[in-house]
Order: structure tokens, then C-alpha cells, then sequence
């Protein structure tokens, strides 16, 4: 994917539950289609505009 698609974007802060779920999920789609999988939760940057 093209770098300009995420200058907007953050890597998000979220709770360790919901990392747990990531991880799960993760290791879900990895044993269904045998290949690496990494999931990251992004936020929109906040921006000021003036």
C-alpha cells in the first residue's frame, strides 16, 4: 500500500484486552491460510488546523 494512505493515521492506544483479542485473531488467520499475519490498530492523527 502506498505511504500516503497512513500520513493521517497513528498507531492506536488500546487496552491490553483488546491486544489480546488482536494476538487471537493473529494466530486464527495464520493457522486457517498458513502465512504470517500482523494486525495494527491505527487512529486518525490529530491535526490543528489555523
Amino acid at each position: 500500500m502506498d505511504k500516503q494512505l497512513y500520513d493521517d493515521y497513528k498507531i492506536a492506544h488500546i487496552s491490553t484486552n483488546d491486544v489480546d483479542k488482536i494476538y487471537e485473531l493473529e494466530e486464527s488467520i495464520k493457522n486457517s491460510c498458513n502465512k504470517d499475519i500482523v494486525l495494527i490498530a491505527y487512529e486518525p492523527k490529530e491535526t490543528t488546523k489555523g
